[in-house]
């Protein structure tokens, strides 16, 4: 289809001269004006696809057309045309929306040139502003669902630091308790959401690679460095940068990052340029961060500098009430993903749910109702559609006397703590991974108490 270009002039007979240059060629349908209320009531019966229209007019002018179309049409491209090309004017239409700024006589290629390319990106600026509304959907507030208060109070948390442009954040909570939803929550709520969400976890690599990976490195930096690489940190310009597990920190790298928070500058590796960055940090760990203050393996300035705006999120044996309704989210959501039609969850599987302790919280609730989904082939989910979940059994009588973890009289804390953390990884088959999650700490904490405790065999 052709594109409709509506032409605004107060001079008809110019605006009838771009009509007849943009028209033989067959590219554009023109449709000229000399008056901006009749260009506006004409958009609001056929939307053009793309708006030429001149600065200076009588009545309405062309940084007002602009303006009012934007509101209409947040992507239609629109190019104001000017006599008298001047710096304040050519401002004043670009912050109004104007895609260009041309000064007349208009050089027509340079006209057909922008107009093909604002037309052949609004698309796919489109799909992009579609994408960016469906992601602040998909982590408002909103998503942070449950009826109890103190996910009411997460909540209201959410709701406050991300009103505030650039606060220091800390979400504490064991593992699977939506942290990250949590994190995601603050910065697409936040007015400042245009800028990147970039995640990153602390725990996941060496310290050497991760100093690289946050504050990037210079070209012949170290043996491999062939090129200049941005760190994270700079492709948070303007954003969020969440740092998930940041206990597991290096003292070191501690350190770079209390001087990066001081002062909001950096070097890369092997260079000797600061740069200077602003957007909002949230930190997230799992472990007692004033514990490891105390023992020494946190700095204790670091933590104070972190910890601005702290929250714990609660586990979900804290709110049990809301399992229904979160199990039933999930149902919903991989009823779409598998495209089946389970309309409800049984009584008794919600009994069997609601017994559980759910030690990997919130994510492992999901993954629960993941799997149950996969085999499910009725209406509604039935306990035999729940068979064991990755070593979870649930089971509809009372638990047997040795499922309690016991312990004698007079024994030292840590050796309570090397039994249980024994315990934990027999009844877990080996598995650090689903140890670590059923404790609520890090692999690497967990690695850390086994050497401690001599249970690495």
């Amino acid at each position: 289809m052709i594109p409709k270009i509506y032409i605004l002039d107060d001079d008809l007979s110019y605006a009838k001269l771009l009509a007849v240059n943009l028209g033989p060629a067959g590219r554009f349908r023109p449709e000229v004006f000399d008056d901006a209320e009749k260009l506006l009531d004409r958009q609001a019966e056929e939307p053009p696809d793309a708006v030429i229209t001149d600065l200076v007019m009588p009545g309405v002018d062309g940084i007002e057309v602009t303006r009012r179309l934007r509101k209409i049409d947040p992507h239609l491209p629109i190019f104001v045309l000017t006599a008298h090309a001047e710096m304040d004017s050519a401002i004043a239409a670009l912050k109004a929306g104007a895609n260009e700024y041309l000064t007349k006589p208009v050089n027509m290629d340079e006209l057909t040139t922008f107009l093909e390319r604002a037309l052949k990106e609004r698309p796919m600026r489109e799909e992009a502003t579609s994408l960016e509304q469906a992601r602040k959907e998909e982590f408002s507030t909103g998503a942070i669902l449950g009826a109890h208060p103190k996910v009411e109070e997460v909540r209201e948390f959410v709701h406050r630091v991300a009103a505030i442009p650039h606060p220091t954040v800390l979400l504490l909570g064991e593992s699977g308790t939506g942290k990250n939803l949590a994190a995601r929550a603050i910065h697409y709520s936040s007015p400042h959401s245009t800028g990147r969400f970039v995640e990153i976890n602390c725990s996941a690599l060496p310290s050497h690679l991760l100093e690289s990976e946050l504050f990037g490195y210079q070209k012949g930096a170290f043996t491999d460095a062939r090129e200049s690489k941005r760190g994270l940190v700079e492709v948070a310009n303007g954003g969020t940068l969440f740092l998930d597990e940041v206990a597991d920190l290096s003292v070191e790298l501690q350190a770079k990052l209390l001087n990066f928070l001081e002062s909001r500058r950096f070097r890369r590796l092997g260079g000797t340029e600061e740069i200077e960055v602003s957007q909002r940090l949230i930190t997230a760990t799992n472990s007692d961060l004033e514990q490891r203050v105390r023992s020494g393996q946190f700095r204790a300035d670091l933590y104070y500098r972190v910890s601005v705006a702290t929250h714990t999120l609660p586990s979900l044996r804290e709110v049990k009430e809301d399992i229904p309704l979160l199990a039933d989210h999930f149902r919903e959501l991989f009823n779409r993903e598998f495209r089946k039609e389970t309309v409800s969850i049984s009584p008794a599987v919600l009994e069997m749910l609601q017994r559980w302790d759910w030690p990997g919280n919130v994510r492992e609730l999901r993954n629960a109702i993941e799997r149950a989904m996969i085999f499910a082939d009725g209406a509604a989910l039935k306990p035999s559609d729940l068979p064991e979940l990755g070593g979870l059994e649930v089971t509809t009588g009372a638990p047997e006397a040795n499922d309690a973890f016991k312990i004698t009289r007079g024994v030292t804390l840590a050796q309570a703590e090397k039994e249980y953390i024994r315990c934990t990884l027999a009844d877990c088959s080996g598995s650090v991974q689903r140890a670590a999650e059923s404790l609520g700490i890090s692999r690497k904490s967990l690695w850390e108490r086994r050497k401690k405790y001599k249970l690495s065999d």
